[in-house]
C-alpha cells in the first residue's frame, strides 16, 4: 500500500472575468464598510450633540416659564432652529433654541 505524502489539490482554472469581479467585489466591500462606519459614528455624534423637540420645550420653559402654546421646527439661513411660543401672565414670547446645542438664540 502506497501513501502520497503530498495532499492533491486540485486548482480550478478561473476567467479574467471571474477574476475581475472577485476583485471589484472585494474592493467594494473595503469601502462600503469604513463608510458604513464613519456614517455610524457621525450619526452618533449628532445625536449626542443634538436637541429634539422635546428637550427644546424643556429648556424655553425653564428660562422664562409659562405656558407652551406652540412648538414647532424652523430653518433660518440654514441653521436647524426650534421656535416655542410661551404664554406668561398674558404675554407672548417666542423663543428661538438652536437644534444642535440647545442654546437659546433670542431673550
Amino acid at each position: 500500500m502506497r501513501r502520497d505524502l503530498k495532499p492533491r489539490v486540485r486548482l480550478r482554472q478561473m476567467s479574467a472575468g471571474a477574476v475581475a469581479k472577485a476583485l471589484l467585489l472585494a474592493l467594494s466591500l473595503m469601502l462600503v464598510v469604513p463608510l458604513q462606519a464613519g456614517a455610524a459614528q457621525a450619526a452618533s455624534v449628532l445625536a449626542q450633540n443634538s436637541v429634539d423637540l422635546k428637550r427644546a420645550v424643556e429648556i424655553a420653559r425653564q428660562a422664562f416659564g409659562g405656558e407652551v402654546v406652540k412648538a414647532e421646527e424652523v430653518t433660518r439661513s440654514g441653521q436647524r432652529l426650534f421656535q416655542i411660543r410661551l404664554v406668561n401672565n398674558g404675554r407672548v414670547r417666542d423663543v428661538l433654541v438652536d437644534a444642535l446645542s440647545g442654546e437659546i438664540l433670542n431673550p
